[in-house]
């Protein structure tokens, strides 16, 4: 059996012959450990009858495996240089470039161009804009199965936190409210060229049915962010603004069954679903 270069040695032979250059701006980090690469794959499980966005492939470590897949793969890459080596480096059918920012598209526009109904989503997420695509993809999830990610370890944190704990905040709650989300392995600056000087998490976010119409997603956004906008602030007070002031916050809190001394790190998903219906 014949074993072809890793990963890091490709990436090395890349930077030796000016391929590659690093954007600081876009937080390039490449993954270069194949057991890691290899985890996500089997934990995003595509399959020849799946169509699979990847966000920021950078040199297509991730995405050749995908391909390799039988799946069919769309590659949203912000970095045009990127994307010119990604289109040698993988000349398939299979795989579909864009060259675009992730956050000036959506999730149901590529999957109504590549013809699917739902769509398989990964991607190593820059870590400077990491929480904004997440808040991206969230509203188009009844287009996804399944997502597979890696993240900075603290934001992987953030994503599986708990009431009560300090990491929990509006993020979390928008998650749990999207769907399930699982923390699957730890991953080492190591195993990223450049290292970074973080350690990362993949993590895998199964989506739940929509169950609220637009408007009240929007609320309950709002009603969250809200309440962590401030954490030392009691309920009362931090959703004051969007009551008219923090009697409308009072009674809204009262028609929800909610003490308004409480904070917004206490209240569990239920209580803040609950909530922001109040404030409809």
């Amino acid at each position: 059996m014949t074993v072809g270069p890793t990963p890091a040695a490709v990436l090395k032979d890349l930077l030796a012959a000016g391929r590659v250059r690093f954007r600081k701006s876009l937080s390039q980090h490449f993954l270069t450990d194949p057991r890691a690469l290899e985890g996500l794959v089997r934990a995003l499980g595509p399959g020849p009858e799946d169509v699979v966005i990847e966000i920021g492939p950078g040199a297509g470590f991730l995405t050749e495996r995908l391909v390799a897949t039988g799946a069919r793969v769309i590659a949203v890459e912000v970095d045009g240089a990127m994307a010119t080596l990604l289109r040698e480096r993988i000349p398939s059918p299979r795989l579909t470039i864009m060259v675009s920012d992730f956050l000036r598209v959506t999730v149901a526009e590529l999957a109504a161009a590549a013809g699917a109904t739902r769509v398989l989503l990964a991607g190593n997420l820059p870590y400077h804009v990491t929480t904004p695509l997440l808040f991206h993809v969230l509203p188009d999830r009844d287009r996804i199965a399944r997502m597979v990610f890696t993240v900075q370890r603290e934001v992987g944190a953030r994503l599986c936190a708990r009431p009560g704990s300090k990491d929990y905040g509006a993020l979390t709650v928008a998650i749990a409210h999207a769907g399930v989300c699982e923390r699957l392995f730890g991953i080492g600056a190591g195993a990223f060229v450049p290292a970074p000087r973080i350690s990362s998490v993949a993590v895998r976010l199964v989506p739940a049915p929509v169950r609220l119409a637009p408007a009240g997603e929007r609320r309950l956004n709002e009603v969250t962010r809200a309440s962590f906008g401030h954490r030392r602030k009691t309920l009362a007070n931090a959703l004051a603004e969007l009551s008219g002031g923090r009697e409308g916050a009072v009674a809204a809190l009262a028609r929800a069954g909610i003490d308004p001394g409480r904070r917004g790190e206490t209240l569990t998903l239920a209580e803040f679903e609950r909530l922001a219906a109040c404030f409809g």
